[in-house]
């Protein structure tokens, strides 16, 4: 009985290795925020057109056009759990804010799933181990410039196309994550929708503009100033020690 046994528990003991060690090999969920961290989004563009003019233009994408930015600022990080605040600020200078968390490694939360990943994933890793996202992977790690310069961006596109008799809708979606911080540094839609003979098209383009993460190349009054006194000095210490050459081989 003690031979059958052993084999058994020796195959068990592989399968429990085995777990673990798809769990050790697994890419690892790593939060690339700190609590104080902000992210501005300050270049936002919408476009809309329908060829029924009597058709009102929807509430949400009413709101979007009003907007002149928006900040999300990080409150608290704990183990792959983020929590932040967002505040969007419109054109009449009126501000609305609130609060906002995601599981960066579930995907699970309010307000700011997709906005906020995992740091350092690559192609092919998903976004969210579970949940709805569970099934969306990154389509490419590529190079794109933002207001501090080139940086390694993670890409997605989603792309969905519906067909009736009587609707039609095309929608595209890029998302674009920071790939160090995991942040949204880009979010472009468009969609064409054909309802009852009456058709609409929209586009977006939500971009990041400011962080205090982020290093933003500065060229400040001071600095040529600054160098024009070092240049001076060293053009008066060289001119001195040189009229005390002379001197001295007088």
């Amino acid at each position: 009985m003690k031979k059958k046994i052993l084999p058994l528990i020796f195959v068990l003991a592989l399968l429990l290795s085995g777990s673990v060690l798809t769990s050790v090999i697994a890419q690892p969920r790593i939060p690339g925020v700190v609590a104080g961290n902000w992210f501005k989004y300050g270049d936002v563009s919408v476009y809309y057109n329908c060829s029924d003019p009597s058709q009102p233009i929807p509430h949400w994408l009413e709101e979007l056009e009003e907007m002149e930015y928006g900040i999300i600022s990080i409150v608290h990080v704990y183990l792959t759990n983020v929590t932040c605040e967002l505040r969007n600020h419109f054109k009449n200078g009126t501000d609305l804010t609130t609060g906002g968390y995601v599981d960066i490694d579930t995907g699970e939360g309010e307000n700011l799933t997709m906005y906020v990943i995992s740091a350092n994933l690559d192609k092919d890793h998903a976004i969210y181990t579970s949940g709805d996202n569970a099934d969306l992977k990154i389509n490419e790690t590529i190079t794109r410039t933002y207001p501090d310069g080139p940086r390694d961006t993670n890409h997605i596109n989603i792309t969905a196309e519906t067909s009736s008799p009587d609707f039609y809708q095309y929608i595209s979606i890029n998302y674009y994550w920071d790939r160090s911080t995991g942040v949204l540094a880009e979010l472009t839609q468009e969609s064409t929708t054909r309802y009852q003979g009456v058709n609409s098209t929209f586009s977006m383009l939500i971009r990041i503009s400011e962080s205090n993460v982020w290093v933003i190349p500065e060229y400040p009054t001071l600095t040529p100033i600054l160098l024009i006194l070092i240049l001076t000095v060293a053009i008066a210490i060289y001119k001195r020690r040189r009229l005390s050459h002379l001197l001295h081989s007088c």
